[in-house]
C-alpha cells in the first residue's frame, strides 16, 4: 500500500471548502436581502410622503375652492339684487411647507382648475376643480414661503386676483 503524502491529502480534501463556499454565500445572501429589504423600506417612506403631501393638497384647494365659491355667490347675489359690490377680501392662510417640501399652487387660465404641485412631479400634481358664474379668476402661480396670500375681489375688472 502506497503512503499519500499529506500535501495530497490537503488538496484532495473538500471538506474546509465547501464550510468556506456556504459562509460566504450565506453572507451574500443576507447581504443582497438586507440590501432589498432597505430599497422598498426607502421606497415605501417616499410613497407615503406623497400620499400626505396628495392629502394636504386636496385640503387647501377645497378650502380656496370653498372661498372662491362664496365669493363668486356673494358677488352673484348682490349683483342680482341690484347692489354692487365694491370689494372682497378673503386672507388665505397656507403652510410654508408640506411634507417638508416646497410647493406651487396655480391658477391657469382659461382652466377651473387649481394645481398644487411639488418638486415637478407627477406624483405630487394634484388638481381641484372649482366653479364660478358671476366672476373670473385672474391666472397666478403663487409659491410656497409666504404663508399669507389674499383673495381680493376687484369689481373694475370683475376678476378674482391672488396675491
Amino acid at each position: 500500500m502506497k503512503k499519500r503524502s499529506p500535501s495530497r491529502e490537503l488538496v484532495q480534501d473538500e471538506r474546509a471548502v465547501s464550510l468556506s463556499v456556504g459562509f460566504m454565500l450565506t453572507l451574500t445572501i443576507t447581504v443582497v436581502t438586507t440590501m432589498i429589504l432597505l430599497s422598498s423600506f426607502y421606497g415605501m417612506m417616499d410613497r407615503a410622503e406623497h400620499i400626505v403631501m396628495r392629502d394636504e393638497f386636496e385640503i387647501h384647494g377645497n378650502d380656496i375652492s370653498l372661498q372662491i365659491s362664496n365669493i363668486d355667490t356673494a358677488v352673484q347675489i348682490t349683483n342680482n339684487a341690484g347692489g354692487k359690490v365694491e370689494s372682497i377680501t378673503y386672507k388665505l392662510t397656507l403652510p410654508d411647507t408640506i411634507a417638508n417640501k416646497q410647493y406651487s399652487v396655480e391658477f391657469p387660465d382659461n382652466s377651473t382648475e387649481i394645481i398644487f404641485e411639488s418638486e415637478g412631479r407627477d406624483e405630487t400634481r394634484v388638481k381641484v376643480s372649482y366653479t364660478t358664474r358671476a366672476i373670473n379668476i385672474t391666472p397666478t402661480k403663487l409659491y410656497s414661503g409666504s404663508n399669507e396670500f389674499l383673495l381680493h375681489y376687484n369689481a373694475t375688472s370683475n376678476m378674482l386676483e391672488i396675491y
